[in-house]
């Protein structure tokens, strides 16, 4: 489980009279796991990957996995919350897309995500679970119009030690939630090249990238 980054906190009077306890470090944690799955739910790259079953046939569960890695890199990163910033997040996070979903995302939105989770990390840590709160809000009002589930699943021990190569040939369509992903704004997603990429030098001396399209 990971650590979230913690401030002090001091107890607030409750109305009435009393105090009100500030939260415990369990329930921040909690809150943070919930931050994730919750934000990983309203990334469209990876809603489509799942519903394109680009993962495999297993895509849904992959996507949970996904969740678990996320705050099991927080939580196995010395200093992680000096470490684990914006940039090292969004290149974690697209790595994953690629390794697991064989896709490129190259709309920015790996950034949006990081940026969002660190933001939420911070205000975890704090014990401030307004904006959590208000994405579950969210996520239950679209489950009660037919969307999808979010749940989170924890990284276990020797789990990257699983090497699960599957493939889909489901050509099922499956019905995209509005609320979830707009086709107007889709990212712009890019199937990984299976080939060996290699540079290739112009006449100018201008260095390309070149390698074969998927099929």
């Amino acid at each position: 489980m990971a650590t979230a980054q913690q401030s002090p906190i001091t107890s607030k009077p409750a109305p009435g009279g009393g105090v009100i306890l500030p939260p415990s470090q369990e329930k921040m944690l909690q809150k943070f796991d919930l931050s994730i799955a919750l934000t990983l739910s309203t990334w469209p790259a990876l809603t489509l990957s799942v519903q394109n079953s680009w993962g495999g046939p297993n895509s849904a569960e992959k996507r949970d996995w996904f969740a678990g890695a996320i705050s099991e890199l927080f939580s196995s990163t010395p200093n992680a919350d000096t470490v684990v910033d914006v940039e090292y997040l969004e290149e974690f996070l697209l790595q994953v897309m690629n390794d697991e979903f064989e896709v490129n995302v190259e709309d920015g939105s790996g950034e949006e995500v990081a940026a969002k989770i660190v933001g939420l990390r911070k205000l975890c840590g704090r014990g401030d679970f307004e904006l959590v709160d208000e994405m579950l809000g969210r996520w239950r009002e679209r489950q009660a119009r037919g969307g999808e589930r979010v749940s989170f699943q924890r990284m276990q021990e020797g789990d990257d030690d699983e090497d699960e190569e599957e493939d889909s040939d489901d050509d099922e369509d499956e019905e995209v939630d509005d609320e979830d992903v707009e086709m107007d704004d889709a990212p712009e997603l890019v199937k990984a090249p299976k080939e060996k990429i290699v540079p290739k030098v112009d006449e100018e001396g201008f260095t390309e990238v070149v390698g074969k399209k998927r099929r």
